[in-house]
């Protein structure tokens, strides 16, 4: 028989949330689902529920910020081995989207992604990002074109505070003119790649047509993502060297 709301104790209640997303779930994705399973009870609840993914033996931290139940981790998908040199560039793009998902919810934004079924260290990205449905936040033909931007993390009003493209082969332009929708928005845009690449970026970057957003267009590199991830990953923080 299913406990009621007040029957259940923190831990059996984030126990049910990661069992109905998937056997795993981000801080961010507890916190917004806890009360349809128990009342935020006590002074502090959100630190409460913090203090029992990290202490408790049924959940384990699998990425950013991002717990599964530790009897079922057997059950969490994996990425298969790439067979050529396009499949590894595929992983590679959906590694560091995912690093970006989970980074934007450890910062306290809203995230989504268009890629939800692609694997990341053994989380669908539609498990990471807190939106599983594009946000209508502005017109419709606007949405259109950026709703296929790669990682875009949303402020507390829903509006996109930062948009990142990800592109391990180097087509900036497509990106560029995506972001170029955003320009009327209070938006960063990053645009990450390998650095053997800033040079192209940075004659795209340069072309007149692109000039409203130049100025708030960064250039990283996928290894200065990466060396980011796992410094969060280990301090549980986000560096503020990055934004």
């Amino acid at each position: 028989m299913k406990m009621s709301n007040r029957e259940m104790t923190f831990s059996q209640a984030i126990e049910q949330i990661m069992l109905d997303n998937g056997y795993l779930a981000s801080l961010q994705h507890i916190y917004k689902e806890f009360p349809k399973y128990r009342a935020l009870t006590g002074q502090t609840p959100f630190k409460t529920i913090q203090e029992r993914v990290q202490r408790d033996p049924r959940f384990t931290r699998i990425g950013l910020g991002i717990y599964a139940l530790t009897d079922y981790l057997h059950k969490l998908p994996t990425s298969p081995k790439p067979q050529s040199k396009e499949q590894e560039k595929e992983q590679t793009h959906y590694s560091i989207q995912g690093m970006l998902l989970e980074i934007g919810n450890m910062e306290g934004f809203d995230t989504y992604s268009p890629n939800k079924n692609s694997i990341f260290n053994n989380k669908p990205l539609v498990r990471i990002m807190t939106f599983s449905e594009f946000p209508s936040f502005t017109y419709s033909n606007i949405i259109q074109s950026v709703r296929f931007i790669d990682v875009l993390w949303f402020n507390d009003r829903g509006f996109p505070k930062f948009a990142f493209e990800v592109e391990i082969t180097p087509q900036f332009r497509n990106s560029l003119i995506k972001f170029s929708e955003l320009s009327d928005f209070y938006t960063t845009f990053y645009l990450i790649a390998e650095a053997e690449n800033q040079e192209k970026y940075n004659r795209e970057i340069s072309r007149s047509v692109f000039r409203e957003i130049k100025g708030r267009c960064l250039f990283k590199t996928c290894d200065q993502v990466r060396d980011m991830y796992l410094k969060s990953v280990e301090k549980q923080k986000v560096s503020a060297e990055f934004f």
